[in-house]
């Protein structure tokens, strides 16, 4: 389910908004004030700005009258499309206007005072670091302002910004892209002082192309940022694309991290105790620069993210970290739940159920895969996998389905239910490799037909994953298994 759009009560002037989007004013007061922006009329309120995006089902201009029985205070529209029941203001692009109205909004509030602001993308890993950056900003800087659930693309990352306030004293935005251009937008919107790309590997390779494409667009983070790169030590295709000009800040597990993944020890509670060694130039003299702190999130991709966010937060701080300030990260590391639906685990009628079902590419399911696997070996418990079909990849969809069913069987699953077309397809190519002799198949349909699948498989005490892709609906497995 899409995250909601939170409201806002921003405030801009009629000739403010005119200014900043370049368009031009038709029935407006200038000096009126208008309090919040809005791009859906159902969620309108009095004395907002209706903005009029046009969709690839839907058109905003199609709601103008509606905006104005609402009472909006004036309406961003495209040219020749002002009406006369509403002020409005005529632009060349609603989205770029947009866009721009969230960018002058973040200008104004660090012209007021210091606002550390960091972006983070990568082809995964993206949502639960922002949120473990966003539990240590609040360690460290206070009240943060972090980018709610999904929402990280050319629509979401400005209504974010809108809901800015005084009160806020961080800013961690997640940014997104399934297409070429979108991470140059939103970098030139946030201007961030950090800018981190966590990795690179095949996602919506339909729209981004290449590996080296999508190494190229992830890339563009980097081409606002206004003090540091954050990187990852085992990414050389990110390493190699930082600007030379910009200082970088590296989180990794190889010895010339400055931000290093030390150990994993799994405990019996289930837990994770981790070790961070940070480059002693990242702490104050005489303070000791390891940090160790016991997670609640699964895998070692979960522990290499807190490395992440670490070397983040770090690289928004003006100062070194002292002692203090390292121990309140780890205590935020330690209180962090995993996020929805991202590997979070649910006891269900004596089953360990691994729910990753918001959303699934080559990378995530490597990671999902390898976490499972390790979570039933510590229990000493089988493993079912469903797995659903991984959309938007285009040409590399086949060979991606292949090497993921690969990594299934290489684990010896008690069962595997391959669901959705692309997975069925990569289920039948290792059948007439016989890559599947040892372990029991099966292919579904769909999520509704993997639920009736599995119902008379399971034994209490197993440990099962489920994930695909968002539009596969596989929470709807996990659904008929409470």
């Amino acid at each position: 389910m899409a995250t909601p759009i939170p409201s806002n009560r921003c405030p801009f002037t009629v000739a403010e908004i005119a200014s900043v989007t370049g368009g031009k004013g038709f029935g407006a007061d200038e000096t009126a004030q208008a309090e919040g922006i809005c791009t859906d009329t159902r969620s309108l309120q009095r004395g907002m700005v209706f903005v009029a995006l046009k969709g690839a089902t839907t058109d905003g201009h199609d709601h103008l009258a509606q905006a104005a029985e609402r009472g909006a205070a004036a309406a961003v529209v495209g040219r020749s499309r002002a009406v006369a029941s509403l002020p409005c203001i005529e632009v060349d692009d609603t989205l770029i206007a947009l866009g721009n109205l969230a960018r002058h909004h973040l200008r104004r509030t660090r012209a007021s005072r210091c606002l550390p602001t960091i972006a983070i993308g990568g082809a995964a890993g993206k949502t639960t670091t922002k949120e473990l950056a966003a539990a240590a900003s609040r360690a460290l800087f206070g009240a943060t302002l972090a980018t709610p659930g999904n929402l990280n693309n050319r629509i979401g990352v400005p209504m974010t910004i809108f809901t800015l306030t005084n009160e806020h004293r961080a800013l961690v935005l997640e940014c997104g892209t399934n297409m070429r251009g979108e991470i140059a937008h939103l970098a030139r919107i946030v201007e961030p002082d950090a800018a981190m790309v966590l990795n690179v590997d095949i996602e919506h390779s339909e729209g981004l192309g290449s590996l080296e494409e999508i190494a190229d667009e992830e890339a563009q983070m980097f081409s606002t940022a206004r003090r540091f790169a954050v990187v990852c030590t085992e990414q050389p295709l990110v390493k190699s694309r930082v600007p030379a000009h910009l200082p970088v800040v590296t989180f990794g597990t190889s010895p010339e991290a400055d931000v290093r993944l030390v150990s994993r020890t799994i405990l019996e509670t289930g837990r994770s105790r981790i070790a961070i060694k940070l480059n002693p130039l990242l702490v104050k003299a005489e303070e000791s620069p390891l940090l160790i702190t016991e997670i609640g999130l699964l895998g070692g991709a979960m522990a290499l993210n807190c490395a992440a966010a670490l070397a983040g937060v770090i690289a928004m701080s003006p100062q070194p970290l002292s002692g203090e300030q390292l121990r309140a990260v780890g205590e935020a590391f330690a209180s962090a739940r995993p996020v929805a639906r991202r590997l979070a685990v649910e006891s269900i009628n004596g089953m360990i159920v691994i729910d990753d079902s918001y959303n699934a590419q080559p990378p995530s399911m490597r990671v999902a895969i390898a976490t499972a696997s390790e979570v039933a070996a510590n229990a000493k418990a089988r493993l079912v996998m469903v797995l659903g079909d991984m959309l938007e990849l285009g040409s590399l969809s086949a060979s991606s389905h292949d090497e993921t069913i690969v990594a299934a069987l290489a684990c010896r699953p008690a069962l595997l239910v391959a669901t959705g077309p692309e997975m069925a397809s990569a289920l039948m190519r290792a059948r007439d490799r016989r890559a599947t002799d040892e372990v029991e198949c099966m292919m579904a349909r769909d999520s509704d037909d993997a639920a009736r699948l599995i119902a008379g498989k399971l034994h209490r005490g197993d440990v099962i994953l489920v994930k695909g892709s968002l539009g596969m609906a596989m929470d709807r497995v996990v659904a008929s298994l409470r």
